[in-house]
């Protein structure tokens, strides 16, 4: 291998461990603090890089979070497919992971929203998000499509349902104030109605 071709491979490798040094970090940060206290200079100080270096690996803000939640839509990806493998296949039981899920990560939960409703976004980043959104989007379809949906009607009925839990989410998240169980019972049981109400109602195929 030419010396060339080794030092762009080191530093390639390099760049990809800062890169996943400051999403670490960003992440850290996230799983302690509110979504809404944490800056670009939090993130490179606890990544141990200067705040001016960091934008050399991110554009914004809103790239690393982009980032962050491409990961973790992976992981609740894949943790559906092992409710799904184990035969729990029901709208009911995909709205309780839904839910699960994002209570269990409250930054995430404010970063999807912040995305969703924000209009100062980085063009980049919100481009990033859209296209994580739009495979959530058709990776439900195809589950709803397995459970008998009308394919010209799946995509309407998949954002309709998947708006509708978070949703309940997002407006219920503090629904009693002094008891964070108490709030967390009523969105799981608005969030089966809403399930139920969905699946039977569902369009689907002619037997």
């Amino acid at each position: 291998m030419k010396k060339s071709s080794t030092f762009l491979k080191l530093k390639e490798e390099e760049r990809a461990y800062r890169r996943d040094l400051i999403l670490s970090a960003a992440m850290t940060l996230f799983a302690k603090y509110s979504f809404y206290e944490i800056g670009m200079r939090d993130i490179a100080e606890e990544a141990g890089i200067s705040p001016a270096s960091i934008y050399r690996y991110f554009s914004s803000r809103d790239d690393i979070l982009a980032e962050i939640l491409d990961y973790e839509a992976a992981k609740g990806r894949q943790e559906q497919i092992k409710r799904i493998s184990v035969g729990n296949s029901r709208l009911e039981e995909i709205a309780r992971g839904i839910v699960d899920f994002f209570l269990e990560r409250e930054s995430t939960l404010q970063m999807v929203v912040h995305f969703l409703l924000d209009e100062d976004i980085d063009q980049k980043a919100r481009q990033k998000f859209l296209t994580i959104q739009q495979y959530y989007l058709d990776e439900f379809n195809k589950f709803l499509l397995k459970l008998g949906c009308i394919e010209e009607n799946v995509t309407l009925f998949s954002k309709a349902f998947l708006a509708t839990i978070l949703g309940i989410i997002v407006n219920f998240k503090n629904h009693s104030e002094d008891n964070q169980e108490a709030s967390y019972k009523y969105i799981h049981k608005l969030a089966k109605l809403a399930a139920t109400v969905f699946q039977n109602g569902m369009p689907q195929k002619k037997i």
